[in-house]
C-alpha cells in the first residue's frame, strides 16, 4: 500500500455539509484522488460536530491537504494548507467528548497533552486504536473525541 498526498482543493464544493432525511449531518471532502464522505455524530459529539460545521462553513479547510499517512493507524489533515501554514479558527476548542471508541473508519480530533487543544486538525482511524480512547484522568490518558465515521470512500 503507498499512500500519495492528497489536497482539499479550494472549490467551495469540496467539504459539502448535508443533512438527509435521517437528520444526521455528512460532510463530503473532495481529494486529488477521491471523495470521502463523513457522517458527523451529532448525537454523540456534538459539541465537535458543531465546530466542524463551523469551520466547514467559514471555509476554513478548502485548499488544506492530508500531510499525515501512517499505514494501519491514521491519515490526518486538518487546517494546514499546503505551505504547512496552520490556519486560525479564532474560535473557542470544544471540550472532550467521550461517547464513541476510536475504531476503524471514525474521525477523531487531533490534539496536543492539552486537553484542550483539539483546534480543527482531525485524522481518521485506519485501525482499531484502543490506546488513543480514555485510559486516565491526564494528559493524553484522557484520550481522543471521535465525532465522525466514514460512510463511503474509505479506500480513498
Amino acid at each position: 500500500v503507498s499512500f500519495t498526498r492528497p489536497t482539499l482543493t479550494t472549490a467551495t464544493r469540496d467539504l459539502r455539509i448535508s443533512t438527509p432525511a435521517s437528520m444526521s449531518t455528512h460532510v463530503t471532502i473532495s481529494t486529488s484522488i477521491g471523495n470521502i464522505k463523513i457522517r458527523l455524530r451529532d448525537d454523540k459529539a456534538p459539541k465537535h460536530a458543531e465546530f466542524m460545521k463551523a469551520l466547514i462553513s467559514r471555509g476554513l479547510y478548502n485548499g488544506c491537504v492530508f500531510y499525515r499517512a501512517e499505514p494501519n493507524f491514521v491519515v490526518q489533515g486538518g487546517l494546514r494548507d499546503l505551505s504547512g501554514q496552520q490556519r486560525d479558527t479564532g474560535m473557542t476548542n470544544p471540550p472532550l467528548e467521550y461517547n464513541l471508541l476510536n475504531k476503524r473508519g471514525t474521525v477523531t480530533m487531533a490534539r496536543w497533552e492539552d486537553p484542550n487543544s483539539g483546534a480543527g486538525e482531525f485524522f481518521i482511524n485506519l485501525g482499531d486504536s484502543p490506546h488513543l480512547d480514555k485510559t486516565s484522568d491526564s494528559g493524553w490518558g484522557l484520550g481522543f473525541t471521535v465525532f465522525g465515521e466514514v460512510v463511503e470512500g474509505m479506500e480513498v
